[in-house]
């Protein structure tokens, strides 16, 4: 095995630590770690996120011109802000926001008692070099509200403040465990450590590196990248530090990249850092551009970022956010709000002219219609229509200006000494008479910034659009410019920013129509199931063939709609979709369907219609074909619109867009289903899905925005809707499917070559502006798969090489710990490797053929999955690691149960089976029955016998911490147990009795002598050899009574924690009980006995 160690954790922390001192050049505060049972380091000083004699030395530098009182009095006031008041999660959060607020500002202290306040500066912002950058090691913190002791392993000082904390793991471990042990000091152990801290790193030899900031939860941090936009080449873990912490890099993501956003901490991904870095070259030159950011990929916040680093850094800033759409206004304000900036909101034309001409305001945020629209305040009408009006620019750009001087006698002019204007969705708003009259009213001297996560039509590219920047005086003849900031889709779904798409063209009666291939279909599906399940499943795709057979079309959308919520994913709680309708008219039949007249109530009360209608008597709205409507569909419409509402206990259209918007995104088990046309699938507050169901004709930006609302990440949920201490429900989505019932893309096969091809759906665009928008699902899958068996046939590989050629074999490796390489390790690789190949199966198992392979292949596949599923549920249950249902991904869970009945299914437990009976058993329990209840759960002897044997290894294993004599022993009995499992063929009964047996003598105990009848008195009896050097057993026992009754009577609260004070008191109280029959390393010994069998 000497050729697959790696470099110990010890080892790679030297490295990191010299790249920080010799490539970086940060200064070395050495290692700060505590001595054994000490708080403090050998000086007496207490490690802290802030170091004082740091932040002193930097506030007194040369040239420095605060006074000592302004220092002391600046340090004092660092460490109270830094001090947490509460261990609570959000009053972390909480104390972490403000106290960011006070690093990047100042603090106003008087020189002295005698004169005014002056601002100090804990950072040099001017000079970000002149700033102390430090690193420490093995930073000894114990937090004086949890008790607990913690050590990061690198922590990252700036003028002696801590702002990020570092966790190295060595090759073997996997880069998440260093994720959890931040995610672990956060919340549990030393929270007190990261009120002042802003990044949290954790990385590993050979497994990379990531980032994020305090409580990010695990799927949310990023790895480093840099601008070069190449997809699958990830930069090395030492790369990453070196780009990372490159003092210019993160002083600047620590000073512009840090958000509260609504209350959750947030820090810049890459391709936000460089966006930012890109416009900042622009912005004193206002040299207008696009900043193209794809769907999904935190495009607001980014717009948040750049507007702040624009108030800190121009001289009286004015920033103007336009959008289109109302839902976007109001979005857009939300999320600045959230993001503690007070920006002004205005409702009317007339407020949005008075604020920009008059306003204090520096940030302000409105609909780009309002300034083409003005009020006449003594008839009330509208004085210029909107871009539908038949008025020639010119003289629409007079008529303006010509109210501008009426209302503005003594002239218009937009406050601001450095103006700059964000319009939102810009490829919606970049041309037209409202864009005109935007720039006409901002004047000359102000810089516009595009952004949109829609590519450009070719067409418009053609005419100049965002690739031309014209260079004529008039601005008005200009259009945005060239781009500031491309990060494309692809990109993405590279960095795990946003979920692979994939694309399933469905024809639902192409089924019937074709008997031959439904059979095939289902012979696919029934392959390797057990007998007594192809029942069920004959009887559904019987019962669906006559649904196929149905001539209403809707209906038949409807049913196979239905069909797919019976199945993974979308019986998950977590998981929902989205149905894009025709019309409004067929939205509400589809409502009804499911609502009314489905015998299948899997939707009932659980899908919502959210469109622009609003139903009244007089609607008589036009039909996409421009003839009326007939009575009969009005009255229709108005009908379920208003039933619907009645079904949601709501009154109107408002109210029940926000009640199926909330619960959709909220609690997805009570709104399985948004049925709309066109509302709700562009924009910021476009809910996100993991189906998107197309029966509508859809192009161009339309169609890209709508099939993105499936490519968000998932997020954790909660089982009541805004209660933090109710259950939890684990997201599982892997990617966002999108099911075309009009065949958009033609067919599955050409779905990415047809992108750009006159009849596809998105024929407007260029190829490379949306490469990977979409992928077959079969090639795809197909690469998945084959990647997935490359990686199963290499561990399987090193299996022969160690010479292990059986299952039995498999599970005793996985269970074995060596030298450098704990069996742990080993099976979280294992599960990983076996799960992703036997998820990669199932992914294309239905149609393995036309994904191109051979019947011998397909038989390949298949018998391979199996073996892998069958040897990851052995593995599992050996080792007592299956058990844990809520945090188990369900859909491994379906894979194993497809599996169960594989080659060696004789020795699989059914994932049905209930063993909790073994935890009850006692001494007095009746063998006979257990016995008999095992066989049956277990559906074999064989599988019965090593399901309890794991569990013997678990109370074993349990038994090493509290006793380590009495569980060598029990081991030693279970060994002899499973060496005749292997040496016979047939495992008997017998072999059952005896493993019970064993448990039964576990759960009891080794009797000890009269009189030591506890816990405690049992294991320091049994293990007396390991802590005193007495022989005299009346003796022993004697000093046993004695240190069992000090236990009970002498110790206070904390006592097991020998780093505090009530455990410093126990360990001086032993020594002075037991005197000379121990020293002081027996004395740890007794009181690590005490501490793992005493609960309290």
């Amino acid at each position: 095995m000497d050729n697959y160690t790696s470099p110990k954790e010890r080892e790679y922390q030297n490295e990191i630590v010299k790249l920080f001192r010799e490539e970086l050049h940060y200064n070395y505060l050495g290692k700060l770690q505590y001595g054994k049972n000490r708080q403090a380091m050998d000086n007496g000083v207490k490690n802290s996120p802030v170091i004082e004699s740091e932040l002193r030395s930097f506030l007194s530098r040369e040239g420095s011109s605060y006074t000592d009182f302004q220092i002391e009095e600046a340090i004092r006031l660092v460490k109270d802000a830094a001090r947490l008041p509460d261990k609570k999660v959000g009053i972390l959060a909480d104390t972490n926001n403000a106290f960011y607020e006070i690093l990047i500002s100042h603090l106003a202290i008087q020189p002295d008692s005698e004169k005014p306040h002056e601002n100090v500066y804990l950072f040099d912002f001017d000079n970000p070099l002149a700033n102390n950058f430090a690193i420490a090691e093995e930073v000894s913190f114990i937090d004086p509200l949890t008790g607990s002791h913690s050590r990061p392993d690198i922590v990252l000082y700036v003028n002696g403040i801590a702002l990020g904390v570092i966790e190295l793991k060595k090759s073997t471990v996997a880069l998440e465990e260093g994720i959890k042990q931040n995610l672990s000091n956060e919340i549990d152990l030393i929270p007190s450590f990261f009120t002042t801290v802003q990044f949290t790193i954790a990385a590993s030899h050979m497994n990379g590196f990531k980032y994020g900031t305090i409580l990010t939860p695990q799927k949310f941090w990023c790895k480093w990248k840099r601008d070069d936009h190449k997809i699958g080449e990830s930069l090395t873990d030492k790369e990453s530090f070196s780009e990372f912490f490159r003092k210019e890099v993160f002083f600047d993501l620590f000073r512009y990249g840090v958000i509260n956003d609504g209350g959750t901490k947030k820090v810049m991904r890459p391709h936000q850092y460089h966006a930012l870095q890109a416009a900042i070259s622009r912005l004193k030159e206002k040299d207008s551009g696009v900043i193209w950011h794809s769907q999904g990929s935190g495009k607001s916040l980014t717009m948040v970022w750049l507007a702040k680093y624009i108030r800190r850094t121009f001289s009286d800033p004015r920033v103007l956010i336009v959008t289109d759409r109302t839902e976007l206004d109001m979005q857009i304000n939300n999320t600045f709000l959230g993001a503690s900036e007070s920006i002004h909101q205005a409702k009317t034309s007339d407020d949005l002219l008075d604020t920009l001409q008059n306003g204090s305001e520096w940030l302000v945020c409105s609909l780009i219609h309002k300034f083409g629209r003005h009020i006449d305040p003594d008839t009330g009408k509208e004085i210029i229509g909107d871009d539908d009006a038949p008025i020639p620019l010119e003289k629409y750009l007079q008529e303006l200006q010509n109210i501008l001087n009426s209302r503005y006698p003594n002239g218009f002019k937009a406050k601001g000494m450095h103006k700059f204007v964000f319009v939102d969705e810009c490829h919606r708003t970049q041309g037209g008479r409202l864009h005109e009259a935007m720039r006409a009213i901002m004047g000359d001297d102000v810089m516009f910034i595009g952004f949109t996560g829609t590519p450009l039509l070719s067409a418009d590219k053609k005419r100049g659009g965002y690739n031309q920047y014209k260079k004529e005086k008039n601005v008005s003849e200009r259009r945005f410019g060239v781009f500031i900031h491309k990060y494309l889709h692809k990109e993405a779904v590279d960095d795990h920013v946003i979920l692979d798409l994939q694309y399933e063209a469905r024809d639902v009666d192409q089924v019937v129509s074709n008997k031959q291939k439904l059979d095939a279909k289902l012979d696919e599906l029934l392959r390797g199931v057990a007998e007594e399940h192809q029942r069920s499943i004959k009887n559904r795709w019987a019962t669906l063939e006559k649904v196929y057979s149905s001539a209403e079309r809707i209906e038949r959308i409807a049913n196979s709609i239905l069909d797919d919520m019976s199945i993974y994913p979308l019986n998950q709680d977590w998981c929902n979709a989205i149905l894009v309708a025709g019309s409004i008219y067929s939205a509400y039949k589809y409502y009804k369907y499911f609502q009314q007249t489905s015998g299948n109530h899997l939707l009932r009360d659980r899908c919502a219609v959210v469109t622009s209608y609003i139903p009244t008597d007089k609607d008589k709205r036009k039909v996409e074909d421009g003839e009326p409507e007939t009575q009969q569909e009005s009255q229709f419409k108005n009908e379920m619109a208003t039933q619907s509402y009645k079904d949601a206990g709501v009154q109107n259209a408002e109210q029940y867009e926000a009640w199926a918007k909330r619960l959709f995104t909220k609690q997805p088990s009570r709104m399985k289903l948004l049925i709309v046309v066109d509302k709700l699938l562009t924009g910021f507050d476009a809910p996100s899905a993991t189906y998107l169901y197309i029966d509508r004709d859809m192009r161009d930006h339309n169609l890209f925005q709508a099939i993105c609302r499936v490519n968000r990440l998932g997020t954790n949920l909660k089982r009541v809707i805004d209660d933090p201490d109710s259950e939890t429900i684990f997201t599982h989505k892997d990617f966002g499917l999108i099911v075309d019932f009009k065949h958009l893309f033609n067919n599955i096969q050409n779905a990415i070559t047809n992108f750009n091809d006159e009849k596809g759906g998105l024929a407007g665009y260029d190829a490379v502006d949306i490469e990977g928008l979409l992928e077959d699902a079969i090639s795809r899958n197909k690469k998945r798969l084959e990647n997935a068996e490359s990686a199963y046939d290499a561990i399987k590989s090193e299996w022969e090489r160690l010479g292990i050629h059986t299952a039995e074999q498999v599970v005793e490796y996985f269970l074995t710990d060596y030298e450098n390489n704990p069996a742990k390790e080993r099976r979280l690789a294992f599960y990983k490797i076996t799960q992703a190949f036997v998820v990669a199966y199932s992914n294309i198992s239905d149609y393995v053929l036309r994904a191109g392979y051979t019947e011998q292949e397909a038989e390949r596949f298949h018998k391979k999955a199996g073996e892998a599923s069958s040897l990851h549920l052995r593995v599992k249950q050996a080792a007592e690691e299956d058990f844990d249902v809520k945090m188990r991904d369900p859909q491994m869970r379906n894979l194993l149960d497809r599996f169960i009945r594989a080659d060696e299914a004789e020795t699989i437990i059914p994932a049905t089976a209930d063993f909790s009976f073994l935890d009850l058993l006692t001494a007095d329990s009746n063998t006979d029955e257990a016995v008999a209840e095992a066989e049956r759960q277990a559906g074999s002897t064989r599988a019965a016998a090593e399901k309890i044997a794991a569990k013997d290894r678990s109370v074993i294993n349990d038994w090493n911490n509290r006793d380590r004599a009495l569980s060598e022993s029990f081991a030693q009995r279970l060994q002899e147990i499973i060496d005749e499992m292997k040496l016979n063929t047939v495992v008997t009964t017998e072999i059952v009795r005896r493993l019970i047996e064993l448990l039964k003598s576990m759960r009891q105990g080794a009797k000890a002598p009269e009189g030591l009848e506890s816990a405690v008195a049992s294991a320091l009896w049994n293990n007396r050899k390991e802590w005193t050097s007495l022989t005299d057993e009346a003796e022993i026992i004697e000093l046993i009574k004695k240190i069992d009754e000090f236990f009970k009577t002498k110790v206070f609260a904390g006592w097991k924690d020998t780093s505090k004070p009530a455990g410093f008191k126990c360990i001086k109280g032993l020594e002075k009980l037991i005197g000379d029959a121990a020293d002081i390393e027996q004395i740890f010994i007794i009181h690590h006995i005490a501490a793992n069998n005493i609960n309290n």
